[in-house]
């Protein structure tokens, strides 16, 4: 008769995520796959920014005969810290590390670090459930394949393990989502990718398995069934087949309800008949996170990327259009053969198609890739700890690389905010839509006045950028003022105003009065507010703004204006698109 594990074991499983919001899949992986035998592996999650030493004592309380690290690029550094002190702690505490920031040098870390009895490298969960079985059991530990250890004072490396079964890995969150709430929940359908980037561990990976379609299908209504707030699909390309993933849109757009699915897709695979059927989703069901990496062909060639960004454009413009997808495109930074001047063209080309958000990413060269081995070839410079980011190359200098940066924090906090599209499109007109030129000078004020070395409200962003534009040539300022201040009350309701986008007090209080006598009639309400067809107009005015402008500033088009007074009506309840602006209407009062 089998003795009880946990007759012999405490075991326990931790890691420490990037954010509060993280959660981790990969010991939910672990722990389902060993749930039948080993029903009491206890997870526990932390994020970098907790204290070290809050970590040890939660981690220490437990008593763990086992403690298991999931190990990245953000947290090997801190996590070898803890260790530290847990082994001082509990001295008899066996220490296993996996995940990929240890699969590939194990060997080396083993012989490092003293203290680290194992080291699971690749996919872990059969590794993980064999070391159980024989730890308990009291085997040999030669035959667990993907395991580093130790035999007296010698490192043991085994064979490697081959790729297993991913329907043999049961569902993670069966026992259910109660110690996730308000956090991403992570899944995956396919393990592996089709395409051979040279920057990328995914490359070493080898072919994809996907899981069985019915499973996927029935876990994905798991999801929605529980209410689940965002779910984020790890697959690296989840349309690598485009059948597949027609199916299972179709499917979800079929089921309803009020999850969010993020997903990695190629968008050189999204074809006319996939458009079509993304067309029916709802607004806010999906949103696609597409790497462009980089618009130069000599850089995609080096990296081995197979792509086509003729069809990606294409794509993308057709699902911006759509209005219903949150598209979010990437771009990294300090990739082979992109220099300065041609990633401006990257950059350019890229806003040109009005994502809803880009980022920049920073290359790290991570152990196992290909371009980590081939880094002499381009002369890299990296740092010689996590997370490995370039700080140089053979076209591009340290000084490069931290303009970037800083054009990358500018970024985030004008373009990606959707608080100042009027205003950044009119700059960039200025500039023949170099949006790279527009951001570079924006950086260069901005070192000027020292505000990168500051905490800013979102306020004080619209103030710098009046301001900027006051030291520009060949500026329109009046329209200028007018279109930030339209970027400005189509986010939310203003309160206070920035400095310099005040309106006269006067034609504030005028518009206020006359907009309770237009809500007043019922008329009124049916052409421009339907939504709010039965309430009184204090109730209405609570959630709507008016304000007044010289110009028709709702329209769309080159931002080349004729004067006209126009009265713009902001609803902030009932908002609109991808986006969740304001809903607007031209009204006269």
């Amino acid at each position: 008769m089998e003795i009880g594990y946990n007759v012999f074991m405490n075991t326990i499983l931790t890691t420490l995520n990037a954010k509060y919001i993280h959660s981790s899949l990969a010991l939910r992986n672990l722990k389902a796959y060993c749930q039948t035998a080993y029903p009491n592996i206890v997870l526990l999650e932390f994020t970098i920014n907790d204290p070290l030493d809050s970590i040890i004592s939660v981690l220490a309380a437990h008593q763990p005969d086992l403690l298991g690290f999931s190990c990245y690029i953000w947290n090997i550094r801190p996590t070898l810290d803890i260790i530290d002190s847990i082994k001082k702690v509990l001295p008899e505490c066996m220490i296993l590390l996996g995940g990929p920031e240890v699969s590939y040098n194990g060997a080396e870390i083993m012989k490092d670090n003293s203290l680290i009895d194992f080291i699971v490298t690749g996919e872990g969960e059969q590794s993980f459930h064999e070391l159980l079985d024989s730890l308990v059991q009291e085997r040999s530990l030669e035959s667990v394949d993907g395991l580093i250890w130790r035999k007296d004072s010698e490192v043991m490396q085994n064979c490697d393990r081959n790729p297993i079964l991913l329907d043999s890995i049961p569902f993670a969150y069966e026992g259910g989502i109660q110690s996730l709430q308000n956090k991403i929940i992570y899944y995956e359908t396919s393990r592996g990718c089709p395409f051979q980037c040279q920057y990328c561990l995914s490359s070493a990976i080898g072919r994809v398995r996907f899981l069985q379609l019915e499973r996927v299908k029935k876990e994905l209504f798991w999801f929605v069934r529980s209410g689940v707030k965002q779910v984020k699909l790890v697959d690296r390309t989840f349309n690598c087949s485009p059948s597949r993933a027609k199916e299972l849109f179709e499917y979800l757009i079929q089921l309803g309800g009020s999850t969010n699915f993020h997903f990695e897709m190629a968008g050189d695979l999204i074809d006319e008949e996939m458009l079509e059927i993304l067309k029916t989703a709802p607004a806010g069901m999906f949103q696609f996170e597409i790497g462009v990496q980089s618009t130069n062909e000599d850089t995609l060639n080096a990296i081995q990327r197979k792509t086509d960004i003729n069809k990606i454009e294409y794509a993308v413009s057709q699902l911006i259009n759509m209005d219903n997808i949150h598209i979010h495109l990437d771009l990294i930074v300090g990739l082979p053969e992109e220099n300065l001047e041609s990633l401006a063209q990257s950059i350019n080309r890229t806003l040109s198609l009005k994502p809803h958000k880009l980022q920049l990413g920073f290359l790290k060269l991570l152990r196992g890739t290909g371009l980590r081995e081939e880094s002499q070839k381009y002369n890299y410079r990296y740092t010689s700890y996590p997370p490995y980011e370039v700080l140089s190359n053979h076209v591009l200098s340290f000084s490069d690389l931290s303009l970037a940066k800083k054009l990358e924090e500018l970024l985030e906090l004008y373009y990606n905010s959707h608080r100042f599209e009027k205003a950044l499109a009119y700059l960039a007109s200025k500039k023949n839509l170099n949006y790279f030129a527009v951001f570079a000078e924006l950086v260069d004020y901005w070192e000027r006045n020292e505000y990168f070395q500051l905490s800013h409200s979102y306020i004080s962003l619209y103030e710098y950028l009046l301001d900027y534009v006051s030291t520009l040539n060949n500026m329109d300022e009046e329209l200028f003022h007018q279109l930030l201040c339209f970027d400005f009350v189509r986010y939310e309701k203003p309160g206070k105003y920035p400095k310099g986008l005040e309106p006269l007090k006067e034609t504030s209080r005028k518009c206020r009065t006359r907009l309770y006598d237009f809500l007043r009639l019922e008329k009124n309400l049916g052409r421009f507010l339907p939504e709010w067809k039965g309430y009184t107009p204090k109730q209405i005015l609570r959630w709507v703004h008016v304000e007044v402008f010289d110009y028709p500033l709702h329209q769309a088009g080159d931002l080349t204006y004729d004067k006209k007074r126009t009265v713009i009506l902001f609803d902030y309840l009932h908002r609109q698109g991808v986006k969740n602006q304001s809903k607007i209407s031209v009204i006269n009062i």
